[in-house]
């Protein structure tokens, strides 16, 4: 902290580093997601495909939602699907270099552009640019001092259009 005199919330939670990626760039994002609604006489086959772009990573908590009306019929996916609000949502408990693609097939009414934007959630321990706290000092004496951290990353908006 700032002044040397003002004591630290003990026991609270409190955000210290911030950091936030922003790219319009597939060759920065951590999942590629492929799209690919093919329209058929009565509607149209979808083949939906994720990507780990790297090895390195672990992803949690992984929710694929693309807009979906009712009278699907899924025909491959890996992984779990619901359908809620509209959606048809894609959920991996976990993606890392051993599931590092894979892959949701359906039909469904409707027109190419009706299955976007899809729209994708994930959770990861450790930050994509592997930022780590190397040590805590008081200030004004600059003496270490012990700590503890935790690190999650969290997708703010991460849209395929």
């Amino acid at each position: 902290m700032k002044q040397a005199g003002r004591p630290f919330p003990l026991n609270t939670d409190v955000g210290i580093v911030k950091w936030r990626f922003q790219s319009c760039d597939s060759l920065d994002l951590p999942l590629v997601i492929n799209c690919w609604p093919n329209e058929t006489g009565r509607g149209c086959d979808v083949n939906i495909e994720y990507e780990l772009q790297d090895s390195n990573l672990e992803l949690f908590n992984v929710v694929i939602q693309i807009p979906c009306s009712s009278g699907y019929n899924v025909t491959q996916c890996d992984g779990t699907y619901t359908h809620s609000h509209g959606n048809l949502e894609w959920s991996l408990p976990h993606i890392d270099k051993t599931n590092g693609s894979g892959i949701l097939e359906f039909a469904a009414p409707g027109s190419a552009e009706s299955f976007f934007p899809v729209n994708v959630e994930f959770t990861m321990t450790r930050p994509y640019c592997d930022l780590k706290i190397t040590g805590v000092v008081a200030a004004g004496t600059e003496k270490a001092v012990p700590f503890t951290s935790e690190t999650s990353v969290i997708t703010e908006q991460y849209t395929v259009e």
